[in-house]
């Protein structure tokens, strides 16, 4: 058999090698067959035979390829010649071209002359390319054959049209038309577009479809506008073959007039058309639009772009999830995939578009800008605004403000997001940079609704995207994180937080970039330091993955090192994360992992982890009263917000029960007995405790600490039992009765003695002693107020749940104590200007409250200061800045000493009328709870007090 055939260079070159490879499998007719056998040279006395041997070529019979012995240009040029010097020209061309009618009468024979030549060299020829033209396609490329070679072809391809394809393999009606494509030089190009015209009309619709889509192909720019009329009208017809005449239309060079008539007529269209055919009618409708109409075709564009051509790939793939057989998988896989490529290709066009057309992206955005209601806008506008703003650099000015303003007025939703990228999430994964680029953008702004918006693109970005994208998604979030801007790092941490949640798997494959914000820490607020360690125990004690152990050893380590810091800044950061550490590995994992109840529980050895790590922060926290009460502080909100595992619950409620009682809890009838020089007294019991029952050692806790700190000798008491300060009064019962609570589903009988016990105090009340204290006197009833007014609040907020009416009256008696105590505090904070009390709220925040500068002596001074004619500026006529210095602030505002004493000699008898307000110590004191405002609805409670002859006495409290 002859060598491998070596195919035209046309359009349709791969479909006609496959065709001629299968031609070459498929068994052969009976003349075929005998053509074959011999391989014979087509030899005979014609004219066309002669010439064609002369000029170089061979006429090959059967399935052989013609052979070419010579370039292809120099047969073209001897056959010229020889046809030009013939004796009989012009009539000679009239013999050969009859010669080759006769010749191609042949199936075999014009199949050969379609097909592509066999090039014969010898060793001494040079080398050129092995590719060679067919004999017809060489004939055409000589002017004076090519009308008559065209005319021939014409007549003979009508044979072909309604022929199915033989045995061989090879549609002959391509095969010649592919014959006319790319020709150096058309004669005739006005004949040739009628003839090919009349051929579209009278073929069927497959061929039609071929025929249309090859007029560039054939005809020169010359015809545009013949060929242009003649497809519109076309379309008009036949609206079967719309994409290939506007696949045609969009590449010709046609009057804009036509194009706008073109457009009008296809855009009525659009809503009726297949997903496939998409891409190209959008494609012509962008390729049409000028300057003055871009606005209008653009709105009407995005209007009759109905939602479900983008929607139906998202459709399809719910669908898939839900389908259990490999058979309608398999069939429905086919069409999800193709409705995947058109739209992918949809927008290929629309990025082609917006990057080298800069009318179409501006009309697009304003399009979508001048939509002014939520209802009206598609998950597309959103898409394209996301392409336009990753293609086109020159519109993202534009595309933010018109994104700020639709998420600011609303227009734009998480929903409407969420659905963007769930029905192009193909799409959006190849502008994934951008993206990321636009959110980083908006998550700088002070609007929070943009805030957001910015958030959920990080959000949306790493739940539908690749590995890659996500990992660029947790680079981003790490960066907003250790910027140090406070608003950047809450939201950064809170998508964080979210996606671990989301995606638990995905995160932890990223968990080493996660693990690098722990070295930014000292530039966070306890709550952010709460969230980043909240983050980081979820993915390293997730129950199902031995693989987390390096995060667990990174957090170990961290904790440690700042445990074991002396600056209460960084034991605070540890005891924050250790107890955040503590609640998720404690915690139910019944609820966290949706395990059958009972399975939750922890083992042995998670408990003793556990325990482990609680009595490092309690051992590492003792030393200083602050650390002990953020230690008591955080595991009480940790207890709140969770639900640990019952063994946990159990080991650390007895605990804090016994701990508790040891350091705060006394016999109400031992009076503790010291150096203290105020009388200590029980006061404030609700109940008679003269024989028997417990009182809250708070003046011999307090005065002992004070004391210590004078470097005094400890009082009697204290050298008997271990000092405890009671700043951690407050913190610890608050920590003991949610304890309790959770224990016994709300129940506090078990400490229900503490909420009508005693106090030991002096007495508080000011009276004359009051001016004869020294300065540290005053300044110690103030703080033993101040915390008896803690604890009566922490005692507040534990009972006020309770339903019990006799419950009910003793915290309603408490808030009468309140507000009692608070009337006492204002008349001695009044003659107590430089004091600073005592801490309640121990995170950094609390830290840093500017102790308050006493009112009462600034009003004084103004006073003055009007009555003398000078003006003086008021302390308490604007609340001191936090970032001041406060000895800056006292220096300003603070009276001279002759002054001071004259205002405490004015005060003398006046100690009700002080200008002090209590709210500028708001930070001073433990916050109520909202449920205790519900107790206020109950009225008058009748509470019923049994005296010592066991009679029953009522008392109404209001």
């Amino acid at each position: 058999m002859a060598s491998k055939r070596r195919l035209s260079r046309s359009g349709d070159k791969e479909s006609l090698t496959e065709d001629t490879s299968k031609a070459r499998k498929q068994p052969l007719s009976k003349k075929t067959k005998e053509s074959y056998v011999h391989n014979e040279v087509e030899e005979n006395a014609s004219v066309f035979v002669k010439l064609l041997k002369t000029s170089g070529i061979t006429l090959k019979t059967g399935e052989s390829q013609n052979q070419l012995a010579v370039d292809q240009i120099v047969f073209q040029k001897k056959l010229f010649q020889t046809l030009r010097k013939h004796p009989s020209y012009p009539k000679i061309i009239e013999e050969f071209v009859s010669g080759l009618e006769s010749y191609i009468e042949d199936r075999d024979s014009f199949r050969n002359c379609l097909l592509s030549c066999e090039r014969v060299q010898d060793e001494e020829s040079s080398m050129g390319t092995s590719y060679c033209k067919s004999l017809i396609k060489l004939l055409l490329g000589i002017d004076i054959l090519q009308p008559a070679i065209i005319k021939t072809l014409f007549e003979k391809l009508p044979e072909f049209l309604f022929e199915k394809v033989n045995s061989d393999g090879i549609n002959m009606p391509r095969l010649i038309i592919n014959q006319l494509k790319w020709l150096d030089r058309v004669v005739d190009s006005k004949d040739l577009t009628t003839k090919i015209m009349q051929l579209i009309s009278i073929a069927p619709l497959d061929l039609q479809h071929d025929f249309v889509t090859s007029l560039p192909e054939i005809l020169g720019d010359s015809q545009n506008a013949e060929v242009g009329k003649e497809l519109i009208d076309l379309l008009t017809e036949n609206t079967l073959l719309t994409v290939p005449i506007l696949d045609v239309l969009s590449s010709l060079q046609l009057d804009p007039k036509l194009l706008t008539k073109v457009r009008q007529l296809v855009m009525s269209k659009l809503s009726s058309v297949t997903l496939d055919d998409l891409p190209v009618i959008v494609k012509f409708i962008l390729h049409s639009i000028t300057i003055v109409d871009a606005f209008e075709v653009i709105a009407e564009l995005r209007e009759e772009l109905d939602l479900q051509h983008c929607i139906l790939p998202s459709l399809f793939q719910a669908s898939q999830s839900k389908l259990k057989t490999k058979g309608q998988t398999s069939s429905s896989g086919i069409q999800e995939n193709s409705d995947k490529d058109c739209v992918t290709l949809l927008f290929d066009v629309i990025k082609s578009a917006v990057r080298y057309e800069r009318v179409i992206p501006e009309a697009w955005i304003k399009a979508i800008e001048s939509t002014a209601s939520a209802s009206e806008h598609k998950t597309f506008d959103l898409a394209v605004l996301l392409i336009i703003y990753s293609t086109n650099a020159q519109t993202k000015k534009y595309v933010e403000r018109v994104l700020r303003s639709k998420i600011r007025s609303g227009c734009f939703q998480e929903q409407l997001l969420q659905g963007t990228f769930c029905v192009h999430y193909l799409v959006l994964k190849d502008v994934c940079p951008s993206i990321l680029s636009l959110a980083q953008t908006l998550l700088h702004s002070s609007h929070q609704s943009i805030i957001l918006f910015g958030s959920l693109l990080y959000k949306y970005a790493f739940k539908f995207f690749d590995t890659y994208c996500q990992q660029e998604v947790i680079g981003a979030l790490v960066t907003h994180i250790c910027s140090g801007n406070e608003a950047e790092v809450d939201i950064a941490l809170d998508v964080l937080l979210e996606l671990v949640v989301l995606n638990p798997s995905a995160m932890r494959l990223n968990a080493v970039f996660v693990k690098g914000i722990l070295d930014y820490l000292d530039n966070m607020l306890p709550q952010q330091i709460r969230k980043l360690f909240y983050t980081l125990s979820i993915l390293a004690f997730s129950k199902q993955h031995e693989a987390n152990n390096h995060i667990q050893d990174d957090l170990h380590l961290v904790i440690r090192k700042q445990l074991s810091s002396t600056i209460f800044k960084y034991k605070l950061i540890g005891i924050i994360g250790a107890v955040t550490m503590a609640g998720i590995m404690a915690t139910d994992r019944s609820r966290f992992f949706s395990l059958t109840p009972g399975r939750g529980d922890l083992s042995d050895e998670q408990c003793t982890q556990v325990t482990s790590l609680l009595q490092l922060v309690h051992s590492c926290s003792k030393q200083s009263p602050q650390a002990s009460a953020v230690y008591y502080d955080e595991f009480a909100n940790l207890i709140q917000e969770e639900k640990l595992a019952p063994k946990a619950l159990e080991w650390v409620g007895q605990t804090i029960f016994h701990e508790f009682q040891d350091a705060f809890v006394v016999d109400s009838c031992v009076v503790p007995e010291g150096d203290c020089p105020f009388p200590v007294k029980a006061l404030y019991g609700l109940e008679d405790y003269s024989s028997d029952g417990i009182a809250v050692n708070l003046l011999p806790l307090l005065f002992s600490q004070d004391f210590a700190k004078d470097g005094g000798s400890p009082t009697s008491q204290a050298s008997d039992q271990k000092l405890v300060s009671p700043l951690c009064l407050a913190p610890y019962f608050r920590l003991l009765r949610l304890c309790v609570e959770r224990q016994h589903d709300g129940n506090l009988e078990e400490i229900d003695g503490l909420l009508d016990c005693p106090i030991f105090l002096t007495d508080l009340e000011p009276g004359e002693r009051l001016q004869s204290m020294s300065i540290k006197e005053r300044s110690f009833m103030c703080s033993l107020i101040f915390l008896t007014l803690n604890w009566f609040r922490e005692v507040v907020n534990a009972f006020c749940r309770q339903t019990l009416p006799e419950v009910k009256a003793k915290v309603l008696t408490r808030l009468k104590n309140i507000v009692e105590l608070q009337q006492i505090l204002e008349k001695h904070l009044a003659v107590t200007p430089d004091y600073v009390p005592p801490l309640a709220n121990f995170d950094l925040e609390g830290l840093e409250v500017t102790p308050p500068t006493n009112t009462a002596v600034s009003s004084k001074i103004r006073m003055q200061g009007k009555i003398g004619g000078r003006k003086r500026k008021a302390d308490g006529s604007k609340m001191p800045s936090p970032d001041a210095p406060s000895k800056e602030d006292n220096s300003e505002c603070d009276p001279a000493p002759s002054d001071r004493s004259q205002v405490e000699k004015e005060l003398k008898g006046k100690e009700g009328k002080t200008s002090v307000s209590l709210q500028n110590y708001h930070a001073y004191f433990r916050e109520l709870d909202i449920e205790v405002f519900s107790i206020l609805h109950c009225g008058l409670v009748a509470k019923f007090i049994l005296d010592a002859e066991m009679h029953t006495e009522t008392l109404a409290v209001q």
